[in-house]
């Protein structure tokens, strides 16, 4: 009878990862496992092979790994290049995603960007802020509604979390503004005289009249936060399917504030029921 004793390796690829010496013969024979991250030792015992792991063994990544895309469904794909556009997200690569299209977007505040249909732009492997869309195509989307059924019902649009806390997973995306704001300001090398968060949204809100006769959905007004060492005001608005969008301004430095979950202080909290 055969035995086995199983292990799950999260994040390794089996088949890349186990060197077998092929000179083993006998009976009894020993292969060395060479893992690509740090895991206790392993044995596999079947018909007499026995598998443990390398006794030197190397750390999955020896750099940091840096975030490439953040994804988003849209009922409509132009419209919501269109938005993101106002702040300064353009396209950089068109493509599909089974039936779906899909764009990914980069922030090129110079606007450089722009659609690119004669080859892949240069600017794919930047470190720039990148979102990802994806159109959900209509026959998923109302799922089989006529056409005149599709007229009478409002534009689908994301759930809420605003007003659902409950749901789980990806809440929001969040877009650091500090350095935009610095910029409109009147005397860069005087902190205390930039516009804070709030002008930022009011011009950003005179771009969006400008541009397509909408005022912005502000989800939140701006307040004030701080975390760890970092005085933040931030506000949540959002986007073209309701997704939220995080904004945030860096405003100090202050005296570190103990990263603890024990002591609340309710005049720092965000509870979006409230």
């Amino acid at each position: 009878m055969r035995s086995f004793v199983l292990a799950f390796l999260a994040g390794l690829d089996i088949s890349s990862a186990f060197n077998i010496n092929p000179r083993a013969r006998g009976p009894s024979r020993t292969v060395h496992v060479t893992p690509h991250a740090q895991i206790s030792a392993l044995r596999l015992s079947a018909d007499g092979a026995t598998i443990s792991s390398s006794p030197t063994q190397t750390p999955l990544t020896t750099v940091s790994m840096r975030q490439h895309h953040m994804a988003m469904k849209t009922s409509n794909i132009d419209m919501s290049i269109a938005f993101y556009s106002l702040l300064d997200f353009h396209p950089v690569a068109k493509f599909r995603s089974g039936p779906a299209r899909a764009a990914w977007l980069e922030h090129q505040p110079d606007g450089s960007g722009g659609d690119n249909d004669d080859g892949p732009d240069t600017n794919i492997c930047s470190t720039a802020a990148r979102i990802e869309l994806i159109e959900v195509p209509e026959e998923i989307l109302y799922d089989g509604m006529d056409e005149e059924a599709r007229k009478q019902m409002q534009r689908k649009r994301a759930l809420d979390r605003m007003k659902n806390s409950a749901v789980l997973g990806w809440d929001h995306i969040c877009l650091d503004v500090s350095d935009p704001i610095r910029a409109m300001s009147t005397n860069d090398d005087d902190v205390a005289s930039c516009i804070d968060l709030q002008g930022w949204i009011d011009a950003l809100n005179s771009r969006s009249q400008s541009k397509f006769g909408k005022d912005l959905r502000v989800a939140l007004q701006p307040r004030v936060k701080v975390i760890g060492k970092e005085r933040y005001q931030l506000a949540f608005i959002y986007d073209a399917d309701g997704g939220l969008i995080e904004l945030v301004n860096k405003m100090s430095s202050e005296s570190p504030v103990e990263s603890s979950w024990d002591d609340i202080d309710d005049s720092r909290i965000i509870w979006r029921n409230a």
